[in-house]
């Protein structure tokens, strides 16, 4: 998973130094957020609206953007010691 996160990192470097941006970011579906977050989906609803990668897509719709997933686990990750 870490890999994974400095993958999308450095992909998203190179594309805006190169002023190429992809804008196919992926909206998942509450069991797939929960499962990159290691998370229970009943924790991942009751936080839902502090979470910064949430997109609402109705009133009782919601899903979560993959890109700002990734890079929010990855900025909470402690450094090395």
């Amino acid at each position: 998973m870490l890999l994974d996160s400095i993958r999308i990192i450095v992909r998203e470097e190179i594309a805006a130094a190169t002023g190429k941006h992809d804008n196919s970011d992926r909206l998942l579906t509450a069991d797939e957020a929960a499962a990159i977050l290691d998370v229970n989906i009943r924790w991942l609803y009751r936080h839902a609206a502090k979470l910064p990668f949430t997109r609402r897509i109705s009133r009782k719709n919601i899903r979560f953007s993959e890109t700002g997933l990734r890079r929010w686990v990855a900025a909470k990750k402690p450094g090395p010691r």
